[in-house]
């Protein structure tokens, strides 16, 4: 089903401007890969062309890949969007295989359900974007893992090193991830250790590589290195009105886009301060922040969370849509219409439930050390869950971001109901258990 659903939408749904924005810059970075042999995000077609690392290299040298064997143009554009379908089709699939190390195969497949239909994981794989590849290569490697707990085996451990190590070249947050839950784990499970240390090396292994060329790149200038983007992903999440008058700059009355471009101009300023001098950045920013402490407070601890995990893509066309479509089927057919709107108002409950589960998971790892494997793999998925949610919400949140997690985050939505189902259950046994007792007296 969602094979079906994701290569239906990609044939039928039309991105009139598919390079704009973040897709034009990954196709700059294949094509320069591919004609001058150099990752750069200079424009196609530039007299000279600088190395830089502002793009994360794995997603533009996927794109290479399709364009080396079909050359540039329709095809080789079409077999990206058929491929993306693909991979986000095994995502679901693997998805389900990870969470039936703790759940029925009934709540398994309910859950499975839900992550093949959902509107956001069906839409992003007609994009030029990394979050189809982020979210599989994440799933695998957490199911890599999972099975590498289950035999002790370093060869699977190190396979899921390696392609966490990818993920985290698709998407450099994810960088000190798999480091991290090999110390979890390894804390959890001493038994685990050797195969914890092989999963931190091997994930370190590709990043690591990455940076030591980095590392030899001319001086160049900092706007256009990663350290430059995530310094101005700092400055924009820092703003509680960021995303507003982003939107605002761009489809607002000209009065309103005066006063949106104000707003602009001085996160500008804040991150250019913050790259010229970073002590006086700093300090620029908490005086902002001392002026309104009680709301940079709940806009960090409350309002950023539900923004990452919240249904309307701010940074875009809105509602699902990164960039303007046409003849998405669920603009224009009512069964896909109706499943957007139910899915919709299924949103905020999934994250409700999803917190729920983490609490849960929580309290019964304080109250007993459990280092079964139904535990060490939903502690994995939290884990990771937790990450992006911490990471995102110290830079920018944008539900945008939380698409390739949505599977997981629909696995521990569903485990919170398969618990809630079997404590009614045991519940209602032991009332007719009572039942049957007290009329046998």
């Amino acid at each position: 089903m969602a094979l079906a659903l994701r290569w239906y939408y990609v044939t039928v749904t039309i991105v009139p401007q598919p390079l704009s924005g973040d897709a034009g810059q990954y196709y700059a970075c294949a094509w320069n890969l591919l004609h001058h042999g150099i990752f750069s995000s200079s424009k196609p077609g530039s007299p000279l062309v600088v190395p830089d690392n502002y793009r994360d290299p794995a997603y533009p040298l996927f794109l290479a890949l399709w364009i080396k064997a079909l050359g540039p143009g329709r095809i080789s554009y079409g077999t990206t969007l058929l491929c993306q379908a693909l991979l986000g089709a095994e995502t679901v699939g693997i998805s389900m295989q990870i969470c039936r190390r703790w759940l029925s195969i009934r709540w398994a497949a309910a859950a499975g359900l839900l992550m093949a239909v959902w509107p956001h994981s069906i839409a992003t794989n007609d994009f030029l974007l990394t979050e189809t590849l982020s979210g599989f290569l994440c799933a695998l490697g957490i199911l890599l893992w999972v099975k590498a707990c289950q035999h002790k085996s370093l060869g699977k451990a190190l396979a899921s090193g390696l392609t966490l190590g990818m993920a985290a070249l698709t998407n450099a947050v994810l960088q000190p991830f798999g480091i991290l839950l090999a110390i979890l784990i390894a804390w959890r499970a001493p038994a685990l250790r050797k195969t914890c240390l092989i999963l931190a090396l091997a994930s370190a292994a590709l990043p690591l590589a990455w940076g030591l060329r980095n590392v030899h790149l001319p001086n160049t200038d900092i706007h256009a290195s990663s350290k430059g983007r995530a310094l101005q992903n700092l400055i924009q999440g820092s703003w509680p009105t960021y995303h507003s008058a982003w939107r605002t700059s761009k489809l607002g009355s000209e009065a309103a886009k005066i006063e949106a471009t104000a707003d602009l101009n001085a996160m500008n300023g804040e991150y250019e301060q913050l790259l010229s001098s970073p002590l006086k950045g700093i300090k620029v920013v908490m005086q902002r922040m001392q002026q309104h402490p009680v709301t940079y407070l709940t806009w960090y601890l409350f309002k950023k969370p539900y923004q990452l995990w919240g249904w309307e893509i701010e940074i875009g066309q809105g509602d699902i849509y990164p960039y303007a479509v046409i003849n998405s089927p669920f603009q224009v057919h009512v069964a896909w219409i109706a499943l957007a709107a139910i899915c919709h108002a299924l949103n905020p409950w999934l994250l409700w439930l999803s917190l729920a589960c983490l609490l849960m998971t929580w309290r019964e790892q304080c109250a007993r050390a459990n280092t079964s494997l139904p535990s060490l793999s939903i502690i994995s998925v939290i884990a990771l869950l937790a990450f992006v949610t911490l990471i995102y919400c110290i830079l920018q949140a944008e539900p945008r971001y939380a698409t390739p997690f949505r599977n997981l985050e629909i696995a521990l939505a569903f485990t919170t109901l398969a618990n809630l189902s079997a404590r009614w259950s045991a519940y209602q046994g032991t009332l007719h258990r009572q039942k049957a007792l007290h009329e046998t007296h």
